[in-house]
């Protein structure tokens, strides 16, 4: 797995401050080799996708592509008001099939003349299969991300298409948990800031309103629920935050490396350990142990509210060996005195 796309902007988005995150996304390669270069030992946990979940979201995209995406089809006839026989589709992976440069500049160049054509009036698809969008990012190393929706629908009555994705979460009655949606409106979010951008290029007074499409899978047969119109704009505010975060940190990486690879002046940089760094990222455990000692090693709540103390700073306030330098302290010290005399946690008099 590698984050260079959508999945870098998600995790900026998530963890602005984390410098390491910036390196990593400079950085060739993938997140465990971006470790096994870093720590100078293979990463040796579990990481990444199931194996079972790739196969079943693989085969959930092919059911709704087969068949000229009858699938597809069928679940958007309905909001577009258009019969699912009389919609029209494109598959640019027919075209340019696979995940290398040229295949994914050649979508692009595809995908950038259906916005022209459907602007202009001419003949375009109702729904794109594997449209290629680039957030640029320039100057400087890594001048643009590629950023790639499952599909785009052009909205009913307008020129405008709206971007989507296909999840394979099987779901009941088309409702998925929180933090899944959390993460997949940020993908929309990345994916319409990438769109808003290709519009930019062919007429500035565009509007792109901020909402993205999801499609779940139902529970039996790997079939699409009916698509679901998310409001976005928060996921979009977001993702500026994570891109913001990016040219940050790439510029003090950039200042600090001289020319070397990114990973080399990983041991410069600030971590920024989060809770959910535990479950999403390689450098979780080698990041934690760089605030060992620190509020952030006890979770996010006590990382935010500590944020400046050490352990043993904490420790001495509980104590009373040491009296507190501000109204902040203060208020932490009677906290935790009232904690040590509730567990019956001896301390000085």
């Amino acid at each position: 797995m590698s984050v260079k796309g959508s999945t870098a902007l998600v995790r900026l988005a998530g963890n602005p401050d984390c410098e390491i995150l910036g390196a990593m996304v400079l950085q060739e390669g993938s997140e465990k080799r971006f470790y096994e270069r870093v720590v100078g030992v293979p990463y040796d946990r579990e990481f990444g996708e199931r194996q079972s979940s790739k196969r079943r979201g693989a085969q959930f995209e092919r059911n709704a592509y087969a068949g000229d995406a009858r699938l597809l089809r069928e679940a958007f006839g309905p909001i577009l008001g258009i019969d699912p026989d009389y919609l029209t589709v494109r598959n640019l992976l027919d075209d340019y099939p696979g995940s290398k440069d040229d295949a994914r500049i050649a979508r692009l160049r595809i995908t950038r003349g259906i916005l022209g054509d459907a602007l202009a009036g001419r003949p375009a698809p109702d729904i794109i299969v594997q449209p290629q969008l680039l957030l640029p990012t320039r100057p400087g190393p890594k001048p643009y991300f590629f950023i790639a929706p499952d599909l785009m629908v052009r909205s009913p009555g307008t020129s405008i298409y709206l971007p989507g994705d296909l999840k394979s979460f099987i779901v009941r009655e088309n409702e998925v948990a929180a933090s899944d949606l959390a993460r997949v409106r940020l993908q929309l979010g990345a994916q319409l800031l990438a769109l808003r951008h290709e519009y930019d290029r062919l007429d500035p007074s565009i509007v792109v309103p901020p909402s993205g499409i999801l499609l779940f899978s139902k529970p039996n047969g790997l079939a699409p629920h009916a698509p679901r119109i998310e409001d976005i704009a928060g996921a979009i505010e977001a993702v500026r935050i994570g891109v913001a975060a990016f040219l940050r940190h790439r510029e003090k990486v950039n200042g600090l490396r001289a020319g070397a690879e990114p990973y080399t002046v990983v041991a410069d940089l600030q971590p920024h350990f989060k809770d959910a760094c535990l479950s999403s990222c390689v450098m979780a455990q080698w990041c934690r142990q760089r605030v060992a000692g620190l509020p952030a090693d006890m979770g996010d709540v006590a990382g935010n509210v500590l944020t400046g103390m050490t352990m043993d700073r904490l420790i001495d306030l509980m104590a009373g060996v040491a009296a507190p330098g501000d109204a902040h302290e203060e208020v932490v010290a009677s906290h935790l005195r009232s904690l040590a005399g509730q567990h019956s946690v001896g301390r000085a008099a």
